[in-house]
């Protein structure tokens, strides 16, 4: 009988630590300083929202809006650059799908790889989805996402099961739409995974745009983490302004409100970038990267109108 007990208490103590240890708040933080990954030169004048990947060939490519002229919203092709090793600056390489299949605006690209089959995402509006095999050729599958609002953008996809793909991205009224697909090319919406309002700097209701730009989920310590770029072109000093969110829920971050009256989402940290993507390599090592037009103030010791990157670590708070 005292062995049994002995049990009980045991399992009870495993338990209560177990349960502890999956209550740890982690907070990326940026661990070192900024350096140029890619710089447009040759073809553009900066580089926004944007891509990293490996290709079949163990090259790391990153491609992401490119601006060429004095329209900053007119970009109707992608940078590309490509790097064997990311301690390295990228070479420019011609730019991606001017005309294919359309000379529209092409905005914030996401890649990702399953079965050895490449999937590219990007916006606005209406979401295009490209396929390669390599990495490195492309071709136009066709639109996956038409919800009738031509801001539509900034999308990320993230496997959450065998079969399970969610992808986030800009949506209306300051929120951020989930959508989910068991083949990577038919997508159903899921609703909000999260909304900003004020304090926060978001836009009003009558401008018909969203401050929640460029998301990316990571699952770390079994916590779903949200990052968004909150700004708003009303308050410029929100351009490097990224907030993490944390929930169980990769459906669901909650309400964010900058701390004041209705907030539900579990705010982790701030960080001081723009449109950032978050890298692991095959050492475990976390990178992080921020951009932007040049019109905007970069993150402290960034350059205007190149993409950044810096390492990043997870601090246990």
């Amino acid at each position: 009988m005292k062995v049994e007990v002995r049990g009980i208490l045991f399992a009870l103590i495993f338990a209560a630590g177990f349960g502890a240890a999956a209550q740890e708040k982690f907070s990326p933080v940026i661990a070192g300083p900024y350096r140029v990954l890619f710089q447009p030169e040759k073809r553009g004048k900066a580089v926004n929202d944007h891509t990293i990947f490996q290709d079949a060939q163990g090259d790391w490519r990153m491609i992401g809006i490119l601006v060429t002229g004095i329209n900053i919203l007119d970009t109707p092709w992608f940078a590309h650059g490509v790097t064997r090793s990311l301690e390295k600056q990228m070479d420019e390489l011609a730019p991606l799908f001017g005309a294919y299949p359309d000379r529209g605006r092409k905005y914030a690209p996401h890649v990702i790889v399953d079965q050895g089959i490449y999937h590219l995402y990007a916006g606005p509006g209406k979401i295009r989805h490209y396929l390669s095999r390599d990495g490195i050729d492309w071709e136009f599958k066709g639109i996956v996402i038409d919800t009738g609002w031509p801001h539509l953008r900034d999308t990320m996809v993230l496997k959450i099961g065998d079969s399970q793909w969610l992808m986030y991205a800009t949506d209306r009224d300051n929120s951020i739409a989930v959508f989910e697909s068991a083949d990577l090319n038919r997508w159903s919406r899921k609703g909000a995974a999260f909304k900003a309002k004020k304090p926060a700097p978001v836009y009003p209701a009558w401008l018909n745009i969203s401050a929640c730009e460029s998301p990316f989920v990571i699952y770390y310590h079994g916590y779903y983490y949200l990052s968004v770029c909150l700004t708003s072109a009303l308050k410029p000093s929100s351009y490097n302004n990224t907030v993490i969110i944390r929930s169980k829920n990769p459906l669901d971050f909650g309400v964010f409100a900058q701390g004041g009256k209705g907030q539900t989402a579990e705010y982790v940290t701030t960080m001081a970038s723009h449109a950032s993507e978050y890298i692991r390599d095959q050492e475990g090592n976390w990178r992080l990267t921020s951009c932007g037009f040049r019109e905007f103030k970069p993150a402290k010791g960034a350059k205007r109108g190149v993409l950044s990157i810096a390492p990043l670590k997870w601090v246990k708070q």
